[in-house]
């Protein structure tokens, strides 16, 4: 274990809110490393972490380099063929590490802090080794992680005791720094050093008591719960380790004077940083989603019950709702209404849902979509842990996460505070106030809210685009746009009326036949030619003529021609053909084939379009559909796959009996669904304001969001147009496609970065996607507290973002726990409850279902008592289960 033996820790810069307090172990270490050098220490020290803890369970075989990808190839005891890929990032808040493992594909993604100290890489990497087998090993069983963690001073000891996955990294880490410490191509500093950070490990786990000796009651009941805790670690511990864990687990006043010490050190570290610490606040007692009315989780079989009635529940809060504004509307004077701070939109941005808010969502995508679970098993979205959304409660680990259990989540964080279902679009008031206009989904007259501070917009993706059309100019109004700009620069009497005549015509389908009919014109045509093949105008006429024949298809065949989203919102009629033809081979276009074979018993498939990406090779969907129903992998043949093709526009096919084929490419079938991709803009619900900002000669501007550790919030829009600018934060799926008309190419390849980080392929997930756009929602509920003053603001020693054009670190995000060995902070306390409950146990897992936002670990100074099963008695019963 005598990986950078030699090498002197870099000099600490800054104190810092750490993972384990008052040791080295830490995720900002005060310097940033560049990225190469972290991996460099990683790749160089996983393989020696694996020979020395775990060559019984991993043997390494090496490094291979394939489609851009670098990653170590390894197998198991059972010799399974795993990879992992290192890389370094910029984590949450007191992560030092953290791991995406995937037990559907058995890629996986080790990532560690850009600020982490060279010398703890391989303590960190024998954490989430660890942490990968055991998430490993009990999806094998089919078993669920432990509810809570059990290693932490003042942590509640379950009836029947269990290590997390958590604490089993922790135990990784014991393993290591034992080894460390008995190292002996080492020098005696560094043995000695880890021989400290060990005995903080000890303390800061609960494996010592740490009453004092007078305190007879207090230590009694710590031994027992030490007794618990080293039984159940014991089997999981190296030999060496169980024999330091004696020796060095024993209280302080035991212990031997040169190890007393350290630890009283350590011990004065924790007490200091704990005063220093400003205090969290305490979020509303809420509960967390997935329990029942007496605090504990609801059962597997009472899910469906569980979601009609947090779906019964988000109805009635709507109706009140929508009276009381009516209500309130009533009382005031002619073009003034209710004042509400607003959230447009919802999904999983709701993990981050403040109650005080007006929320407005249409309950669509997971409340619509005919799918039966997202494509992520319960293993791929376990972070979800961290918002108090819990992914195993209504499923096995390899299960898909079920659409109710989603419903069930989104419908009860959404009933926390005032909402309508519908939709909202911003506007001005004469005055230049800003407004929102609801429009209820009941089909009833609209409201009028006055907006106070910033609205947040989480509206999830554009739509989709039409077959054919020219990215760079993807809908009908922006081709009207341009080739208006066009005719106009032309400024010929034939083209400022062709000008006009395209400004005049009305939406709705015809609109694009209509336009090309004025682009044929001869002096129009002319005046295009001119324009050179690259232009706007050119661009644009291309989009008009691939919605020509879009629109031309849907007429003909009504029910047959469709945009991916019509089905995953459940807008069709699966049974209305049996052949059909899907256009792409992305997600949607996986997503949408199930639907369909599973919707029409009789349908048969045909995906045509360019290859499947990396990340869905790694989901739970793809590869398990694809064998079932596609004859290359064994399947009935219902699915043909089609790749390496580009496709344009939908072409219509006459049949001999005067029926309407649809084509994409070569393959022929009798409905078609488009699934080619979405184009970046910015939200509807913005559409009027930035109208207003560009005809009254102003502009639109905007900037990326990030919390003090880097950490993705949503991009920020600024609307100005004269001396009036209003303001729109942009968070959720939305805010991972940047327009292009707003951001520069220098913001889309940082996002771009950024995302692959937050999601990456090997995971199963991607950044739009649910489990990403949670835990974005959480971090800026987290920031949206602190800039209101419910949370502390101060965090000494962050590096803020690397400055960047339309990049805006945000000042005062970023959580500072409160700080003492074995605590667990409450995340984003004061205005949300979501994020409230979200725990960071070790800046990353959440306290177990059943523990209400507030409570959970304690702030664990030695003598904080921990919640223990009933201690044996005369005669026998309680005690552990063994």
């Amino acid at each position: 274990m005598n990986q950078r033996d030699e090498r002197e820790r870099p000099e600490e810069t800054v104190i810092t809110a750490t993972d384990v307090l008052g040791t080295g172990f830490r995720a900002d270490s005060g310097t940033r490393l560049p990225h190469e050098r972290v991996l460099a220490e990683a790749e160089a020290a996983l393989p020696v972490v694996v020979q020395a803890l775990y060559a019984d369970r991993l043997r390494v075989n090496g490094i291979v380099e394939e489609d851009g990808r670098r990653f170590f190839s390894l197998s198991d005891d059972n010799a399974r063929a795993l990879t992992v890929r290192l890389e370094s990032a910029s984590l949450p808040e007191r992560t030092v590490a953290r791991s995406f493992v995937n037990t559907a594909s058995d890629n996986h993604v080790v990532q560690l802090s850009d600020r982490i100290a060279p010398e703890q890489i391989g303590r960190a990497l024998s954490h989430e080794v660890n942490e990968l087998l055991s998430v490993r090993d009990r999806a094998e069983r089919a078993e669920a992680p432990a509810s809570a963690d059990m290693l932490g001073r003042g942590a509640a000891l379950p009836e029947r005791p269990r290590l997390s996955d958590e604490d089993l990294g922790r135990v990784g880490e014991l393993n290591y720094l034992t080894e460390r410490m008995n190292d002996g191509a080492l020098t005696a500093a560094q043995r000695q050093e880890a021989r400290g950070e060990l005995s903080q490990l000890i303390d800061h786990t609960g494996l010592r008591v740490g009453a004092p000796a007078d305190d007879t009651a207090a230590r009694t009941l710590e031994q027992y719960a030490v007794a618990i805790r080293t039984d159940t670690v014991g089997r999981h511990l190296t030999t060496d380790a169980r024999r330091a864990l004696r020796e060095l687990g024993r209280p302080i006043d035991q212990l031997a004077p040169a190890d007393a010490q350290v630890l009283q050190e350590h011990r004065s570290r924790v007490a200091e940083g704990r005063a220093n610490t400003a205090p969290l606040g305490s979020a509303p007692a809420f509960p967390l989603p997935g329990l029942g009315p007496d605090g504990m989780p609801i059962p597997r079989e009472q899910l469906g019950a569980a979601r009609d009635e947090a779906a019964r529940q988000r109805t009635d809060t709507g109706l009140r709702t929508l009276e009381e504004l009516r209500a309130e509307a009533a009382t005031l004077p002619e073009g003034r209404y209710p004042q509400r701070e607003i959230m447009i939109g919802g999904g999983a941005a709701l993990a981050g849902r403040d109650p005080d808010v007006l929320l407005v969502d249409s309950r669509g995508r997971w409340h619509v979509d005919p799918i039966k679970g997202i494509v992520q098993s319960a293993d791929q979205v376990r972070h979800l842990r961290e918002v108090g959304w819990d992914p195993y409660q209504f499923g096995d680990p390899k299960d898909r996460v079920s659409l109710a259990a989603l419903q069930l989540w989104e419908d009860t964080a959404a009933a926390r505070g005032p909402l309508v279902d519908g939709r909202a679009s911003l506007n001005l008031a004469d005055d230049g106030r800003l407004l929102a206009e609801i429009s209820p989904a009941d089909g009833s007259p609209p409201v009028t809210v006055e907006v106070v501070g910033t609205p947040l917009v989480a509206t999830g993706v554009p739509p989709e685009v039409v077959p054919g059309v020219n990215r760079q100019v993807p809908t009908m109004d922006e081709a009207a746009r341009a080739l208006g700009d066009h005719l106009g620069t032309v400024a010929t009497p034939e083209a400022l009326q062709a000008r006009d005549r395209l400004a005049a015509l009305p939406e709705g389908p015809g609109r694009a036949a209509a336009a090309l009919d004025i682009l044929a014109e001869p002096a129009v045509a002319d005046a295009l030619r001119a324009a050179g093949d690259d232009s706007p105008a050119v661009r644009a006429r291309e989009t008009v003529e691939a919605t020509a024949k879009w629109e031309q298809a849907t007429a003909e065949a009504p029910g047959r021609v469709l945009l991916g989203d019509e089905v995953g919102d459940g807008a069709y009629d699966p049974t209305v053909a049996d052949n059909w033809v899907i256009a792409g081979i992305g997600g949607g276009a996986i997503a949408n084939t199930e639907i369909i074979l599973e919707g029409n018993p009789n349908a048969r498939v045909t995906m045509v379009g360019t290859a499947a990406p990396w990340v869905l090779h790694n989901d739970s969907q793809y590869l398990a559909m694809r064998r079932q129903y596609d004859a290359e992998l064994g399947g009935n043949g219902r699915l043909v796959t089609v790749p390496n093709q580009r496709l344009g526009a939908v072409e219509t096919v006459r049949t001999p009996d005067g029926g309407v084929r649809l084509k994409a490419r070569d393959v022929e079938g009798d409905a078609y669904v488009a699934c080619l991709g979405r184009v970046a803009r910015l939200p509807q619900a913005a559409d009027t304001l930035d109208a207003w900002a560009r005809q009254q000669g102003g502009q639109v501007k905007g900037e990326l969001l990030f919390d003090r550790s880097e950490q993705y919030l949503g991009y920020r829009l600024h609307f100005q147009a004269g001396d009036r600018q209003h303001t729109v934060d942009v968070t959720g799926a939305a805010s991972r496609m940047l327009p292009g008309n707003v951001f520069s190419e220098k913001d889309m390849a940082r996002l771009a970065v950024v995302d692959r980080r937050t999601a990456p392929p090997e995971s199963g997930n991607v950044a739009a996607g649910f489990m990403a756009t949670a835990l974005q929602g959480s971090h800026l509920a987290k920031h949206r507290a602190e800039q209101s003053g419910n949370a502390p603001t101060a965090r000494t020693g962050t590096t803020p973002p690397a400055a960047g054009t339309g990049t805006s670190p945000v000042a005062g995000a970023g959580t500072t726990p409160v700080a003492g060995a074995g605590s667990t902070p409450v995340a984003g306390a004061g205005t949300n409850p979501i994020a409230g409950a979200a725990r960071l146990q070790s800046g990353r897992r959440p306290s177990g279902p059943g523990t209400a936002p507030g409570t959970g670990p304690a702030g664990g100074g030695p003598s904080t008592p921990p919640r223990l099963p009933k201690p044996p008695q005369p005669g026998g019963g309680g005690g552990p289960a063994r």
